[in-house]
């Protein structure tokens, strides 16, 4: 696939010379992780919450699944909607090329158009991933913050990048397929706005099945966003305590998530040869 090395890596360097957008991306997890922690904890309508240190209830801990406090339990979510934004932002930079001139340049050299397009999912996938490494060491250190009761594991681990690249995949694919016909950047942006909060919000992010509407429940179950934050929640969870059964589930997660990832790019590359032409 000639050119995409170099084109990953042109990517990369617009993003790490770029002070400002450096920077926001990587202090970004923050902010994710402490807001939505604050936001979106539930467990504070339980009578019964208790504070840092102490258990909480046994009603507490039916919601989290298990999980000692809300921002334990909703990493694996906030990891998940970390890969899904940034993603959903990699077909910009193909109308950016082509609004500015480097697309043309790009067509007339010896390469394949589908690496100009799969270096913009690569470089948003290579991003994310030291978002991800802040965003759990903001969650470690915040009050009352991430908890590994019961240990963590270099498998517990993979399974975590394993998510969070290929949900990456997913949605970069979705979104590059969307901008190869476009010139309009609004157009991709009133796109992005219009999707992203039903795909976090219909999913299992940031609440359990039963802290939802049966029908919104049902239809979340079929989310790569859920599959995605379901996998790394069991890890993170239960960690060394991870049963058979969980694994196996796990395994249909990212199994499921492989799938849509690899067709999503094939199809994707399919697209780049077939649409980008100017």
């Amino acid at each position: 696939m000639s050119g995409l090395g170099p084109l990953t890596m042109r990517e990369l360097k617009k993003w790490y010379r770029n002070p400002v957008f450096l920077i926001t991306g990587l202090i970004q997890p923050f902010f994710w992780v402490a807001l939505f922690g604050s936001a979106f904890d539930f467990t504070k309508l339980f009578g019964g919450f208790t504070p840092p240190g102490i258990s909480v209830t046994s009603e507490v801990k039916l919601a989290l699944d298990g999980a000692p406090n809300y921002i334990t339990y909703i990493v694996g979510g906030v990891l998940t909607v970390t890969g899904l934004f940034t993603a959903m932002f990699a077909g910009t930079n193909i109308i950016f090329d082509r609004r500015l001139g480097p697309m043309g340049r790009f067509l007339s050299s010896p390469i394949r158009r589908s690496s100009i397009v799969l270096s913009k999912i690569l470089s948003a996938t290579f991003r994310i991933l030291p978002q991800a490494l802040i965003l759990i060491v903001a969650a470690l250190v915040i009050p009352n913050g991430l908890v590994f009761q019961n240990g963590f594991n270099v498998y517990d681990g993979l399974v975590i990048v394993a998510a969070v690249i290929l949900v990456s995949f997913i949605f970069a694919s979705i979104f590059s397929v969307i901008a190869i016909r476009m010139t309009n950047m609004n157009s991709i942006f009133g796109i992005v706005n219009l999707v992203n909060l039903p795909l976090m919000f219909v999913s299992y992010a940031m609440f359990a099945p039963g802290m939802m509407a049966t029908w919104l429940a049902n239809v979340a179950q079929y989310n790569p966003v859920s599959w995605s934050a379901q996998a790394m929640r069991t890890v993170i969870i239960y960690g060394n305590a991870t049963t058979l059964s969980q694994w196996t589930q796990i395994g249909w997660w990212l199994g499921g998530l492989a799938i849509l990832a690899v067709g999503l790019i094939l199809f994707t590359a399919y697209m780049a040869e077939k649409e980008i032409r100017d």
